[in-house]
């Protein structure tokens, strides 16, 4: 995709309110211009041998990235903070946040009574942030980028086979292999089709495959933030939160996909795709994905290039390529072998 299409994907991605969610779906893919092909670099070892045979990619969390800046969220601090202490300043507004304490953690057992006298009278509230809750509270906050990271599970990919880069960094200095995947050929997907799909929640949820957009601006998530809060306070305190507080932390749909699909300008050499789950599932999970062709690599030794065939036909691949250094310096690939 060019400069332009990139930079229209992304505002059409970030315009959408999940109002009518069937027709941006629609209108997203529209935008989205698919390679022929797309690869995943592999190192050789058991896990990488076994998922090659077995078609298998796997999810991972953002949070699990060797880019510790991967999912290039921000969480504006200062807006948190200001609308905490206007929220809370008045005496009718800790007195409503106080009847909701009260409500909320009266009749529920395991809560220490001296808490729930605290935060269930205005005075208790008042002594609270004159010892420095806010910024107690602010100091939380930055920790919801990891549990946001924690939120999204995706499979990485790149739109380009011959990336010395990508090589060098996860196909172990070009000692490794690379797996191409075609995403035109319907019939290489496997999941949905097979008897135990029916309680996947790949099935289920759905799972698109979206470009990702480079840019030095982050993605404002502070609104997804709350709403990450809210649901780790429900996790935490095993209690639902006050009313007046859940009309401020729903969903925002949309939201893991704008703080999945953005990475920092100088992470352009990817050309990365992300095929992201539309739902939480429990880890290990996986797609089966049916690679068009695999390319082995330059360094690759004989006893890991035989091991990958070996994988690689009980897999179905049907081509097999070996990597070279062509007549004009660049890295390419001829055909070793057809199935």
């Amino acid at each position: 995709m060019s400069h332009d299409e990139m930079q229209d994907y992304w505002k059409t991605l970030c315009s959408f309110t999940g109002e009518d969610i069937p027709n941006e779906v629609n209108q997203l893919m529209a935008k989205i211009r698919y390679p022929r092909f797309l690869y995943k670099y592999r190192a050789v070892n058991n896990n990488n041998l076994d998922a090659l045979r077995s078609n298998k990619l796997f999810f991972s969390k953002a949070s699990s990235y060797d880019d510790p800046f991967d999912t290039f969220l921000h969480i504006d601090v200062e807006k948190i903070r200001q609308e905490f202490d206007s929220n809370y300043r008045s005496p009718e507004a800790l007195a409503a946040l106080a009847n909701g304490m009260k409500e909320t953690f009266q009749n529920q057992p395991g809560i220490p009574q001296e808490f729930i006298q605290q935060v269930a009278n205005v005075e208790g509230l008042k002594q609270l942030f004159a010892n420095g809750i806010t910024n107690q509270f602010l100091s939380y906050v930055l920790t919801l980028r990891s549990k946001i990271q924690d939120e999204i599970l995706s499979i990485c990919l790149s739109e380009n086979g011959f990336n010395e880069t990508l090589w060098l960094k996860y196909a172990d200095m070009h000692k490794g292999f690379c797996l191409m995947y075609d995403p035109y050929d319907e019939n290489s997907f496997h999941c949905g089709k097979l008897k135990k799909c029916e309680n996947c929640g790949v099935y289920k949820g759905g799972a698109r495959i979206y470009p990702v957009y480079y840019s030095n601006t982050p993605h404002d998530a502070t609104n997804f933030a709350k709403f990450v809060m809210g649901q780790d306070m429900i996790q935490q305190l095993q209690v639902p939160l006050p009313d007046f507080m859940q009309a401020e932390l729903k969903p925002i749909p949309w939201e893991v996909e704008r703080n999945s699909l953005i990475k920092k300008e100088c992470h352009k050499y990817d050309e990365e795709w992300r095929l992201i789950a539309n739902c939480k599932m429990n880890l290990p999970a996986m797609i089966e994905w049916v690679p068009a062709g695999v390319i082995i690599g330059l360094r690759t030794s004989q006893v890991d290039t035989n091991l990958i065939i070996s994988m690689a036909k009980e897999a179905g691949i049907k081509k097999i390529y070996k990597s070279i250094i062509d007549e004009k310096n660049r890295l390419n690939a001829y055909l070793l072998t057809e199935v």
